[in-house]
């Protein structure tokens, strides 16, 4: 399943201190890209481009485990979103609470989770996967006596030379 994240909804829900923007922006890039590595989940971020920066197609940015998008020229990211929603609805789960373009996303095919239904299911995969974690194996004290016993008997073994 590969999910689409509309970036700045995610970012103003999430961000309380949203100055200096590209520097927030990136460090909740880098947080994101963390959470899809530990969640193993395939995340295209999209985000609105700026006009005067805007290119004819879209820029895309391939992090370890997360792909960045600024929509082209001329084109909101939801514009952008929708288009890629074309390519294949069935298998994206759209991130996003703009009802406007959740609507038109369901129209077709994806499914949609809202910003909030997205943060609660990464705090569950989070909780589950933390509580998987198994313990390190640890010597028995018999064992333990087996290995002292034999660097002993090697020490003698060693003195007598």
């Amino acid at each position: 399943m590969r999910y689409l994240i509309d970036g700045y909804n995610l970012f103003f829900k999430l961000e309380k201190e949203i100055l200096p923007l590209k520097e927030k922006r990136e460090e909740f890039i880098s947080l994101l890209d963390e959470e899809a590595e530990d969640l193993k989940l395939q995340v295209l971020l999209i985000f609105d481009s700026h006009r005067e920066n805007a290119e004819d197609f879209a820029s895309k940015q391939k992090l370890k485990n997360l792909e960045v998008s600024f929509s082209p020229k001329n084109l909101s990211a939801d514009h952008y979103i929708l288009e890629l929603l074309e390519w294949d609805a069935k298998n994206t789960t759209l991130v996003t609470s703009d009802k406007k373009l959740a609507m038109e996303a369901k129209h077709h095919g994806a499914k949609i989770q809202s910003i909030e239904t997205f943060v609660r299911f990464i705090l569950r995969k989070r909780k589950k996967q933390n509580s998987v974690i198994k313990p390190e194996m640890q010597e028995t004290d018999a064992n333990i006596k087996r290995y002292l016993d034999a660097f002993e008997k090697n020490d003698e073994q060693s003195e007598d030379f």
